[in-house]
């Protein structure tokens, strides 16, 4: 009986404990306003490659993959990224995540 009461101790600790994770990673998702405004340097409603390049840790991420990420943003292939572009591509690595 007492192992029963412990069992379901624990487990009740593992599911709360999931739940707050799950949550604090919810919140930690990137706002596309936010990421926006973070990245149009010269504030002129766009990101050029360069921008995009200058906000997103050069040391960190290779150039390479910057301009992959950039080109898959830039969905009528003009050199910049609005900010329905970004939304646009914020939703389907959402719902690619989801999948």
């Amino acid at each position: 009986m007492k192992l029963n009461i412990v069992k379901l101790g624990l487990l009740t600790l593992a599911l709360f404990a999931f739940s707050l994770s799950t949550s604090a990673q919810e919140k930690k998702k990137p706002n596309p306003e936010q990421v926006f405004k973070r990245s149009d340097l010269n504030k002129d409603g766009s990101i050029t490659l360069e921008e995009f390049k200058n906000t997103k840790r050069k040391k960190e991420v290779a150039e390479e993959v910057l301009e992959k990420r950039f080109n898959r943003m830039d969905a009528d292939k003009d050199g910049l990224v609005t900010l329905d572009e970004l939304k646009a591509s914020f939703a389907k690595a959402k719902k690619k995540n989801k999948d």
